[in-house]
Order: C-alpha cells, then structure tokens, then sequence
C-alpha cells in the first residue's frame, strides 16, 4: 500500500478546491449577458473554428510546440478581433494568417516559450515587426485585466497559459477592449500608453459587473 503524506494530501485537496472555482467561474460566465446557454456560447462564432484551424497550420508549418493546439487555440481566436481593429487603426491591412501568426509570437514571448525565436524569424520575414510590440503590449495588459478582476472577486490570480484558456473570461473580456479600442483610436503605436490608464480602468470595470454575482456565490 503506497503511503500519502500530508503535505502531498493537503496539496491535492487545495488543487481540488482551486478546480471546484474555477468550475463554478465558468458555469456563472458561460451566462452573461442575455442568459446565453453555454452551447449556444461556444457555437455563436463560427470563425473560431476557422482560427483554430490557422494555429494549427502556423504550428505545423513552422514545428512549433503543439501545446499552443491545445491550450491557446480558443484563447488565441477570442484575441483575433480587437488584434485586427488595432491594427486596422494605424492603416495597416493584415491577412488573417498574419494575424494570428503576431498573437501566437506575442504570446511565445510573455511566456519566454522555447519556439519564440523561430517565431519572431518568421515575423521578420512577412515585415510585421513593427505590429509586434503592440500587440505583445494589448495581451499584456489583457492578462493584468483579468487578473486584477480575479484577485478582487476571488481572490485567486492566473497566469498567462490559464488565462488564455479560460475562454468564458477571456471572451467577454476582449470583446471589451474591441469597444475601447474603436472608441479611443487606438493603435499599435499608442496601446500601451492608453492600456495603462483610463483603457485599463474602464475595461476593469466593464468585466468586473460579469463577475459580480461570481463573487457573490462564492463568497
């Protein structure tokens, strides 16, 4: 009979514990806004699937580690739409494949992943080096979004792998800063500036009414 010591039970009970919140954030999220089914949520895009396929044809083509299939791929799709709307805002006109390719770099590099130098490579080759930082910044500050609303709400803070696959959060989150971006102007040039202040403040706020009857049921 194998021997569990306390300290390992105590551990599995807390990792058990932390899945019971994170289980109960996504049933409430999965019903913001107009009480939409959690089926209905995850369907209501098709072009999500499209996305998906994307990431996997950039990670095959390039040998990219294949954990970006199976723990970015959603989380990079909710990002396409406010990446594209700033870009779009300095004048630039990407394919979706660029697009993409700028999340999955950006993302490889907040995470100090080992793939992030082939990536930036192909960056340079297709001139999309001046785009890169924006977007590096805007996903940044998206998991200091999330993260804030979290830790006020729940108390618990994620990192940037959880936080990208935490869709339900990430959804309505990026949907967000979609609106600031078009109503501020925002662009590759000026996001980090505008991020910091009262773009940072007015998204916080905007989540943190989808989590306010989280907080409620767990507390």
């Amino acid at each position: 009979m194998i021997k569990t010591s306390k300290i390992n039970l105590n551990l599995t009970l807390e990792k058990i514990y932390i899945e019971g919140l994170v289980n109960a954030l996504y049933t409430d999220i999965s019903k913001y806004g107009d009480n939409k089914d959690l089926s209905l949520l995850i369907k209501e895009n098709d072009e999500k699937e499209n996305t998906n396929n994307i990431v996997s044809d950039i990670v095959n083509d390039l040998n990219v580690s294949k954990k970006f299939l199976f723990t970015f791929g959603t989380g990079i799709g909710a990002f396409v739409n406010p990446v594209s709307e700033l870009i779009s805002g300095s004048g630039l006109s990407m394919t979706k494949e660029d697009i993409v390719l700028l999340i999955i770099t950006a993302i490889s590099i907040l995470i100090n992943d080992s793939d992030k130098s082939i990536l930036k490579n192909k960056v340079k080759e297709r001139g999309l080096n001046p785009s890169l930082g924006g977007v590096k910044e805007l996903i940044k500050n998206t998991k200091k979004i999330i993260n804030n609303v979290t830790e006020k709400t729940i108390e618990v803070t994620y990192s940037l792998s959880d936080i990208l696959g935490f869709t339900f959060l990430l959804v309505p989150t990026t949907d967000i800063l979609t609106k600031i971006i078009n109503e501020y102007g925002l662009n590759v040039s000026n996001v980090k500036e505008m991020l910091l202040g009262i773009t940072l403040a007015s998204a916080t706020f905007g989540v943190k009414s989808v989590l306010k009857r989280v907080k409620n049921k767990l507390s």
